[in-house]
């Protein structure tokens, strides 16, 4: 990506933290330019030897973040008041994709053909049950069914499971179209849609949890090669944000798939995540080892913060402008906050950000007061100016 501006405010501390290389300064302060800035809040040291992981999941209610540490066959439970671990739960091999009930964590296990269940008093596993596939990946709560849906990638079904004990299969339902070159992905339960809207391929499938059918595909205008990953829908604009491999993002329509804007990136992505009240997006683009930013109300790509060479998957936990990044090769938690000149809560207008104002109501002060209160180093990361390549469409 092209146009960054850069600014380093070094706080008090001597030592900056570590999980972040800063850059020479070299540009305005973002509270002149209207930037973001991202700040290294804390590095969280993982067990094991670490490798290429997978998902990262914020529970704000258990003020946790869960995290699929594969390599190591873990799962990782990050305490999110204190950015500690607060658990180690083992024995969950090669875990992939993770959905939360009130009482229980639910982990693809993707090699075993199984759903390990987490007890969230405990902290341990309580049932392990077959995922009705092979290879399972995406998983989905449903609070309204109370069910736990299950993404099977190499037979290409979606399984639902009870979510309460013992867990047992409720239906399987056959998945379009027909596996191609890549398969399922990852994608999003929508409550306020009641629809599951699954990645396979170059399209996504929109499902009706209640009936278990297929509703409608949309194919995107990517090329067939390339695949849908992570969706991120946003209330306030009504768009799902449809992370690919084809170096964009996409804004479709949930009803039409009609594509609102096209947003170009530095590499393709995995794991998206937004702070739907002050319209941003996170992306996770493993091959540029960056975390996009995007400004969800410009669709333009605004920042690149460099991360890890394999990092590919993040979380952001609502009201706090935290980010939690997994760094795979440096096997750590990266903790990145990020402020902007809109205050957390504050940019929300309708039925929407209704909505989102209720999850995120923390006011942000200014990055240069943050960095000093923390003795922090500040990246600071100017907007891209209106000639930018970025566009939409």
């Amino acid at each position: 990506m092209f146009g960054v501006g850069m600014a380093v405010m070094v706080a008090a501390l001597a030592a900056a933290p570590h999980g972040i290389t800063t850059p020479p300064p070299t540009g305005p302060d973002p509270a002149t330019s209207g930037g973001v800035s991202v700040t290294t809040k804390a590095t969280i040291d993982l067990p094991g030897v670490g490798g290429h992981g997978d998902v990262v999941v914020a529970d704000p209610a258990a003020h946790s973040v869960y995290l699929s540490q594969s390599p190591d066959n873990n799962v990782v439970i990050l305490n999110t008041d204190t950015n500690t671990i607060r658990a180690v739960v083992g024995g969950v091999p090669e875990s992939t994709g993770m959905a939360y009930s009130p009482s229980y964590v639910f982990v693809a296990e993707s090699k075993a053909n199984m759903v390990a269940v987490i007890s969230k008093d405990t902290w341990r596993v309580v049932a392990t049950v077959p995922s009705g596939g092979e290879n399972p990946d995406a998983m989905y709560y449903d609070a309204n069914k109370g069910s736990v849906f299950v993404g099977n990638i190499d037979s290409n079904n979606l399984v639902e499971l009870s979510a309460k004990a013992p867990f047992a299969a409720q239906g399987t339902l056959a998945l379009q179209p027909a596996k191609g070159e890549n398969g399922e992905d990852l994608g999003t339960y929508v409550p306020s849609i009641d629809r599951i809207y699954q990645s396979i391929d170059n399209n996504i499938t929109v499902i009706n949890p209640n009936t278990r059918t297929i509703e409608k595909v949309f194919t995107l205008p990517i090329p067939a090669k390339e695949s849908s990953k992570d969706i991120f829908y946003d209330r306030q604009q009504n768009l799902l944000w449809v992370a690919t491999t084809a170096s964009e993002v996409l804004a479709i329509n949930p009803s039409t798939g009609a594509v609102a804007a096209t947003v170009k990136t530095t590499s393709g992505i995995d794991q998206v995540a937004g702070d739907e009240s002050r319209q941003l997006l996170f992306l996770g683009e493993g091959k540029a080892g960056v975390m996009g930013i995007v400004d969800l109300n410009a669709k333009k790509n605004i920042a690149d913060i460099p991360t890890d060479p394999t990092f590919h998957t993040l979380a952001y936990l609502p009201g706090t402008g935290d980010v939690y990044a997994y760094l795979n090769k440096a096997n750590k938690v990266a903790v990145y906050h990020v402020a902007s000149g809109t205050p957390l809560g504050g940019a929300a207008t309708g039925a929407g950000a209704t909505a989102a104002g209720r999850d995120q109501r923390l006011l942000y002060g200014g990055a240069a007061t943050l960095a000093a209160a923390l003795g922090l180093t500040v990246l600071a990361i100017r907007r891209r100016d209106q000639a930018s390549k970025h566009h939409t469409s």
